[in-house]
């Protein structure tokens, strides 16, 4: 069996080759810069409302706040993001805490926010939202764990 390849089918070869890299590298930047964009507006937030990311303030999270407590409904939004945020990166980043650690202070997010983590409105709904990857890096975190 004889297969005549002509030039021009490896050149549309090259070409498909070609077009699909350039879609992937678009595409992983895309998904980078809405990282970044989500990033930008979490950051936002803690700058106008300064106590969701104070210690003092998230070491005493509890579910059990009163509704009318603007601040908790708040802060539980808040940490939700954070942590859905937290979610997507680290599965960008395939769960590589080297990597995650070299571009982000995800350690100190993750215990910073621990006590909502272990303690939300609704029980169990971070262990089941969330994939097990990112379970078991919230809880390597929460229990000291440090990639360095």
């Amino acid at each position: 069996m004889n297969i005549d390849i002509t030039s021009a089918a490896i050149a549309t070869i090259i070409a498909t080759i070609t077009s699909t890299l350039v879609a992937l590298i678009i595409n992983k930047n895309n998904n980078k810069r809405e990282l970044d964009n989500k990033l930008d507006s979490i950051l936002y937030l803690a700058l106008q409302y300064p106590y969701l990311e104070n210690k003092e303030f998230t070491n005493n999270w509890s579910s059990k706040y009163d509704l009318s407590d603007e601040k908790s409904l708040r802060y539980e939004i808040y940490a939700t993001l954070v942590y859905n945020y937290l979610s997507r990166f680290a599965e960008f980043y395939k769960f590589n805490i080297k990597k995650i650690e070299k571009k982000l202070a995800i350690r100190d997010w993750i215990r910073l926010h621990g006590k909502y983590w272990y303690d939300p409105k609704v029980p169990n709904e971070n262990i089941d939202t969330y994939d097990r990857p990112f379970i078991k890096l919230v809880d390597y975190y929460l229990a000291g764990g440090n990639a360095k």
